[in-house]
Formats: structure tokens, sequence, C-alpha cells
């Protein structure tokens, strides 16, 4: 679908509703076109990191003792 950016702030629920159900929707102005589209995000921490975090490390013991932890403020 295309429109103009007056029309998409107007009927911007319309909008969001047509880019759910994944038609893309194109709005021209004078600089020139934006896509606006949906996209479905993560579900949980882990796949959202996942793929971009590297553990070498075992983390199921505790890695530093009591004494050793000193948090500063």
């Amino acid at each position: 679908m295309q429109t103009n950016t007056r029309n998409f702030l107007r009927d911007f629920t319309a909008m969001k509703a047509k880019a759910r159900k994944g038609e893309v929707v194109r709005v021209k102005d004078k600089e020139g076109e934006f896509l606006f589209t949906a996209s479905s995000g993560r579900k949980s921490l882990l796949g959202a990191a996942r793929g971009k975090i590297q553990i070498n490390n075992d983390l199921t013991q505790p890695t530093l003792g009591n004494d050793d932890w000193k948090p500063s403020l």
C-alpha cells in the first residue's frame, strides 16, 4: 500500500494493522520513500542473545567467593 505522511499519521492504527497482516506500507514524502513493516520480537532474552554471547566457563558454580566480591557505590 502507498500513502503520504499526512494520511499515514491520520490512519496510523489502520496502517499498523495492515503491517501486522504482512503488508508493506510505503510512505512517500518530499525527501523520499519510507517502508513501514511489522517485525516479530524475540520472546525471551535467551532467544535474543542466541549466537551473540559466548560463555567459556562453567557458570553453574559461583565464580567469586563472598569476600572477593565488593561492590562500590
